[in-house]
């Protein structure tokens, strides 16, 4: 089989005067004679560009050859070093309509790619992480699944509900209008992930918009308290997620790589549902189900939210 391989090239948007967006592709073993393939859209951290994915090449390669993820269509595009993947208000940029619109739509008409929804995904870490949970919530018509390592920015549905611990994220610099003192409130609680995903609850539920979410609870930058924040609103929206809180792993360092490969990994394992259609249920599954249809049925009469997929918890304080 031909091993995978990296193309580059750039693709020409209206908001870019010289050149294009440059990009890079990662094709997988066998690409020539197979596919089509699902799509998944690699969004770098802070101060990356679509170098970031030549970089993590190797852990995706360690997962096909172990045969632990389906083989896809990889790709990356520089967008600036700290662009937060906004669409600039005054729209000298539009970096998250170019995520959603217009190099998904490329790349279908230029390599082996499924069109589905259901078959195309968002794989982010840190900046990238905030990057795909903040477009995955507001376009879950257009993917179907999801995965934030380390996601970057505040907990909080509003600017004013983080203190310092949340701003040391400032230091490496972005767009002043959505990071720094002199951000606009409006602009960042309209990126905001945790706002989008209650705002557009409904939507996530009837597209069934697979989320993995997870970081290190040793992170420098304390993106943590983001990810945790963020589980604990789409577990009060019952909208269904894997989440991760990884032991004495931080925001860079030895944990990512393996942390990559896993949530690569739960990627493909999702991909590879949708595009096999309905899994058959498990038949001890089944059995309890049923055994426990009567016991559920009485205790909705009493209590509603026992018909919901998670609970209402009890304060912690």
């Amino acid at each position: 089989m031909n091993p995978s391989r990296i193309e580059l090239g750039e693709l020409a948007v209206d908001f870019v005067r010289e050149g294009g967006v440059p990009y890079a592709v990662l094709l997988p073993p066998g690409y020539d004679s197979g596919g089509p393939y699902p799509l998944v859209l690699f969004l770098y951290g802070g101060g990356g560009s679509r170098q970031s994915l030549v970089e993590a090449r190797p852990v995706f390669e360690q997962c096909w050859s172990a045969g632990s993820a389906p083989p896809v269509v990889l790709a990356c595009a520089t967008v600036g070093e700290f662009s937060y993947y906004l669409d600039h208000p005054d729209g000298r940029y539009r970096w998250e309509s170019f995520f959603a619109e217009d190099f998904p739509r490329h790349l279908r008409a230029t390599y082996k790619v499924r069109p589905e929804r259901t078959s195309t995904a968002l794989l982010g870490m840190s900046m990238g992480g905030y990057g795909s949970l903040k477009i995955a919530f507001k376009h879950p018509e257009t993917f179907g699944a999801v995965a934030a390592l380390a996601p970057i920015t505040e907990p909080g549905f509003r600017a004013a509900d983080a203190g310092e611990r949340n701003h040391l994220y400032f230091v490496g610099g972005g767009p002043e209008e959505l990071v720094g003192p002199k951000r606009n409130p409006a602009l960042f609680e309209a990126n905001n992930p945790a706002v989008r995903a209650r705002d557009n609850a409904r939507a996530i539920l009837e597209h069934g918009l697979a989320i993995y979410l997870e970081a290190g609870d040793a992170d420098a930058l304390n993106a943590h308290d983001v990810a945790e924040f963020i589980h604990r609103v789409l577990w009060d929206l019952d909208i269904s997620h894997e989440y991760h809180l990884v032991r004495g792993a931080d925001h860079v360092g030895p944990s990512v790589v393996p942390r990559l490969r896993e949530a690569f990994v739960w990627l493909g394992a999702e991909l590879r549902r949708a595009e096999g259609g309905e899994v058959q249920e498990d038949a001890a599954i089944r059995a309890l189900r049923t055994h426990l249809e009567g016991a559920r049925a009485a205790a909705a009469e009493r209590d509603p939210t026992t018909l919901r997929r998670f609970g209402v918890l009890p304060s912690s304080h």
